[in-house]
């Protein structure tokens, strides 16, 4: 595995700690309202249609233009709820979001330039490197950003109960 290989894997799960932390403790903390709840997975969902793009059509020039498509729209659409953030977040977890709009592109950029070895994954001399290389993780991440998907709807939609109290907080 290259150093640029190491380094990419290493971005990715910083990304995915980071996410984890604004997601299980800052989101837990301070409990998501509607707009929230249902905004969240449209990010994940714009995230997805870019390892959808890698992982199952072939690189093409149509395919390049669908794939930059969605990475800007992907990089767009994470930002919409930032005005109300500011109001609603305290200062820490508006770092960590900043951090995660540096890494989200930077994510991206990875996964268009590992695109065309995904199918191609190179022998190498050790039965380790063949399991782990930043093929098999970008795979490995994507199945974790599914579940990441699939427990935003279902918990903050269908398990997590608002309660009128939690209405009515301002979070000023």
């Amino acid at each position: 595995m290259t150093f640029i290989e190491k380094f990419s894997i290493i971005i990715m799960l910083l990304q995915g700690v980071v996410m984890f932390f604004d997601e299980f403790y800052f989101h837990h903390k301070r409990k998501l309202p509607k707009w929230e709840r249902i905004g969240h997975p449209i990010d994940t969902f714009f995230f997805i249609l870019c390892y959808l793009v890698v992982l199952f059509l072939p690189m093409t020039k149509l395919t390049i233009m669908v794939y930059l498509f969605f990475a800007i729209l992907s990089c767009l659409v994470i930002i919409k709820d930032e005005i109300i953030h500011i109001n609603k977040c305290s200062v820490y977890e508006q770092y960590l979001h900043a951090i995660l709009f540096i890494l989200h592109p930077v994510v991206l950029i990875i996964l268009f330039f590992t695109w065309s070895s995904i199918v191609n994954i190179g022998v190498e001399n050790s039965i380790f490197l063949k399991v782990i290389n930043i093929n098999n993780f970008i795979k490995f991440q994507f199945y974790l950003v599914m579940l990441f998907f699939t427990y935003q709807i279902v918990y903050w939609n269908f398990i997590y109960k608002e309660n009128k109290l939690n209405a009515k907080i301002s979070y000023k």
